[in-house]
């Protein structure tokens, strides 16, 4: 599958991408001058709109022409030039390999047409989920783009480390790959012990941005994440540390018949913060023994499973986004953030704009969690009394503005967390008791 730009649309695109690359400057060989590249945006308007636009913008973003092109230069120049130094500022078509700017466009273009790329995004996952999957799982599919797999020789020979070209693999392990991978200074592997998360995608991966496929699998890692919180699948550990440390994910690309490293992300420290923090839920104890933990284990990631492969895409959508909404909420230490973050949870999957306006988005929200979630009357009271407060501090800090939380506030702020995961676990139930219908 490729763009099929026309040749007509490819010989505009040649001439106007020639044209703006004279103006581009690059610093210390490596790094472009951003404002010399603004003359590119006027490239766009040399794309054909309609339903290779809108494709374009899903796997790239909505300057796709100006982010391919400047992030396939930056990492052709970081692979093939390196840096410099002495160098502070330059042409791009002074450096070797850029002087003749007419064939450097056409051979942009060309690339270009060829979109989408197939990528595979990995990150390590916990010790202990790790263990299990090793010694009583192995691999375990969750949808037709993402599966988790342990760490064996086919995954080493199918996803290497490195590329094999110290230029290549040092942009990539910069000053060392971090959590389940050594520094470049020693041969690279992956934790032999490991598990991995893996997500494949199509679309286009740039040297120094996060672009739509980049930003699309930490959603998704964070929406894994999420949901396996609220299926009690993973609870959070909270540790001290005093050098935080990003959690980091690392992408492959599938050329000429195989799988290359190309490049490492990051989780921002937050978020980085709350995934180091997840282990396996040992349901209070009840939980004991290495077969018990692997027996639940495999009874949530099949709930986590319906939901990612649902034919259902807008339940499903719905559901990912909370999920994703939860773990934020868990991650940082602003709890008024926090707060409204949780609160956007139950907003997402309990809302409804046009019965809000009829009952008040509060109530509507009220009733219809006290309804899914209680399992009395007497519990439903509960949770329509609290749900009450806990809108009102809400809109408290939305509307009117606070400083922090009181003790109050903090106990109704972990009771909406509970909501909301209770919520989740009974939105998970609808959703496969309709696929179970379905089949």
């Amino acid at each position: 599958m490729t763009l099929g730009l026309h040749s007509k649309c490819k010989e505009r695109l040649v001439g106007s991408i020639a044209e703006q690359l004279l103006k581009v400057e690059v610093r210390n060989k490596i790094f472009i001058e951003y404002n010399s590249c603004i003359g590119l945006l006027k490239s766009e308007s040399s794309l054909p709109s309609g339903a290779i636009r809108s494709k374009l913008s899903e796997f790239i973003g909505e300057l796709p022409l100006y982010d391919f092109v400047v992030g396939t230069i930056s990492r052709e120049l970081k692979r093939n030039v390196g840096y410099d130094s002495a160098d502070s500022l330059c042409k791009l078509s002074d450096i070797e390999g850029y002087s003749n700017l007419q064939n450097v466009a056409k051979d942009l273009v060309e690339k270009f047409d060829s979109l989408p790329w197939n990528y595979t995004f990995t990150i390590e996952l916990g010790d202990d989920i790790s263990a299990i999957f090793h010694e009583n799982i192995n691999d375990f599919k969750i949808s037709e783009n993402m599966m988790i797999r342990k760490l064996d020789n086919h995954f080493t020979a199918s996803y290497p480390p490195m590329f094999g070209i110290e230029k290549r693999d040092s942009a990539i392990s910069g000053n060392g790959f971090g959590t389940g991978l050594l520094s470049y200074a020693s041969q690279q592997y992956w934790n032999p012990k490991g598990a991995f998360l893996q997500i494949s995608s199509n679309g286009f991966v740039g040297q120094f941005s996060n672009g739509e496929i980049i930003v699309s699998a930490e959603e998704r890692i964070k929406s894994f994440c999420g949901l396996g919180i609220a299926l009690r699948l993973f609870k959070i550990d909270s540790k001290y540390r005093s050098t935080p440390t990003k959690a980091k994910f690392y992408s492959h690309q599938f050329e000429n018949e195989s799988w290359y490293a190309l490049d490492k992300h990051e989780l921002d420290y937050h978020d980085s913060d709350t995934f180091h923090d997840l282990v396996l839920h040992d349901l209070d104890g009840k939980l004991d023994s290495q077969e018990s933990f692997a027996k639940w284990g495999v009874r949530k990631l099949k709930e986590i499973q319906t939901v990612f492969s649902s034919e259902n895409k807008d339940k499903s959508h719905k559901l990912l986004l909370a999920c994703q909404w939860l773990f934020e909420s868990f991650s940082g230490k602003n709890e008024l953030l926090s707060f409204v973050q949780t609160a956007v949870v139950i907003e997402i999957l309990l809302g409804d704009k046009a019965s809000s306006k009829e009952v008040g988005l509060g109530t509507l929200l009220q009733n219809r969690c006290a309804y899914l979630i209680g399992a009395s009357q007497t519990e439903r009271d509960e949770i329509l009394s609290d749900f009450q407060e806990i809108y009102d501090v809400r809109s408290k800090i939305v509307h009117s503005g606070k400083s922090r939380l009181n003790y109050v506030e903090k106990t109704l702020l972990y009771k909406l967390q509970w909501m909301c995961r209770r919520v989740i676990q009974e939105e998970v139930k609808l959703l496969r008791k309709d696929e179970d219908r379905e089949m």
